[in-house]
């Protein structure tokens, strides 16, 4: 492999990681793809990638070395494009063609997102409304919930293209999204602004980052795991604080209002909203529609998952028993239809994730109520974790199961 060769190869294989992060893969299976995809391509690849930064050596059979150092952008989940990525790495398998690999890649980042506009924000508002089901509130909440959401998915899409406005973004909205969750309880007394604002905000609860932060802490990947657990965390305080000043601006301004609880659902309410949540993550994710069955299965699956196994065993061993089905789901639908796992994997998952477990602990600290703040901030902490370890049972053992009696079906890179 001559020098101009193995620059070409270096290059190709950052501007691969930088893809792969800002499709929203974790940093261990950025890393594990990228030394897979350098064996393939004749090289050594030691990666190392976190948050904001990836390393890479790559190493010739010569000798020769190629270091190449990026500082990564802010990531987001897109799975219409990480679907061509893995295609494109499994296509991978012979150095001479290079530059064809080289020009798919650039042909997929150039891709247009398949949700945005006001079809992402009409996701906004299932995303909210289902959302507002499971954190029990009734047809109002509904309602509001999902009105507030889908007003709040246009505005981030507005101030996300704003440059300079930062973690200023996640505050300004929430306390929006607050006043506006007052203002509906004066038109609407018999609503609970609290569930409302919530659920209408629920976009950015950090629930799964908080996920793939345990699973990078457990797979030995500290520094990318520990600066993603910071940032769940500051995120949850800039949602936190967003809320409360909203809320407090609202209660100057605004007819004091009784105080009322929610109209219960019938029980089985939940599961249409469950299927309705897996409709509205094609926007979340920014999945294909052909994605659609797809993910209300995962939804469902995780959720029947969790509610059979909690039933007998608790809520922890339920999450721990959704996690590990969902999992094992979405190894055996890559090794079915060659697509990504994460397509399954990612929306049962966030069914379960505990981020509005943990605002609600915020929230309930800021009350100055420090038993129960504290009891579920360490729950949700316990849960991100039965989660992170239910996909490494299932990230570790199923594939390996998989390949053992199929040799021919490699396992996700």
């Amino acid at each position: 492999m001559n020098d101009p060769t193995l620059d070409t190869t270096a290059a190709f294989l950052r501007d691969l990681g930088r893809a792969l992060h800002l499709c929203g893969a974790p940093a261990h299976d950025l890393e594990a793809t990228l030394v897979a995809v350098g064996q393939r391509l004749g090289v050594r690849v030691e990666g190392f990638a976190v948050l904001t930064f990836l390393a890479l050596t790559v190493v010739a059979p010569g000798g020769a070395r190629r270091v190449e150092l990026l500082r990564l952008p802010p990531y987001d989940y897109n799975m219409a494009r990480l679907i061509e990525l893995q295609q494109l790495v499994d296509a991978i398998d012979q150095p001479a063609r290079l530059g064809d690999y080289i020009a798919r890649l650039e042909g997929i980042m150039r891709m247009p997102p398949p949700w945005s506009g006001w079809s992402l924000a009409g996701m906004g508002f299932l995303l909210s409304a289902a959302v507002a089901v499971l954190l029990r509130g009734g047809w109002l909440e509904m309602l509001c919930g999902g009105l507030i959401g889908m007003l709040f998915m246009a505005a981030h899409q507005q101030l996300g293209k704003v440059r300079g406005l930062g973690p200023a973004v996640p505050v300004i909205l929430c306390a929006l999204a607050a006043m506006l969750a007052q203002g509906l309880g004066v038109l609407l007394p018999q609503q609970s602004p609290f569930i409302s604002a919530l659920a209408g905000v629920v976009l950015l609860l950090p629930g799964f980052m908080l996920t793939v932060a345990m699973s990078e802490l457990a797979t030995q990947n500290f520094l990318a795991g520990s600066s993603r657990l910071a940032g769940a965390f500051m995120l949850l305080f800039l949602i936190g604080g967003g809320l409360v000043i909203g809320t407090q601006i609202s209660l100057q301004i605004l007819p004091p209002q009784l105080a009322s609880l929610p109209t219960p659902l019938p029980g089985w309410v939940t599961w249409p909203a469950i299927a309705l949540l897996g409709v509205s993550l094609l926007g979340v994710i920014q999945a294909p529609l052909s994605s659609l069955l797809v993910s209300v299965a995962a939804c469902l699956l995780a959720w029947a998952t969790y509610t059979l196994v909690g039933s007998a065993l608790g809520p922890i061993v339920g999450a721990f028993a959704g996690a590990l089905t969902v999992g094992a789901a979405g190894h055996v639908y890559h090794a079915l239809r060659r697509r990504p796992a994460v397509l399954v994997q990612i929306p049962g998952l966030i069914t379960l994730v505990p981020g509005s477990m943990g605002f609600r602990g915020l929230h309930a600290l800021m009350q100055q109520d420090s038993q129960i703040g504290i009891g579920l901030l360490t729950e949700m902490i316990l849960t991100g974790a039965v989660l992170a370890v239910g996909m490494l049972l299932a990230d570790n053992l199923v594939p390996y199961l998989i390949s053992s009696r199929h040799p021919d079906r490699r396992p996700t890179d």
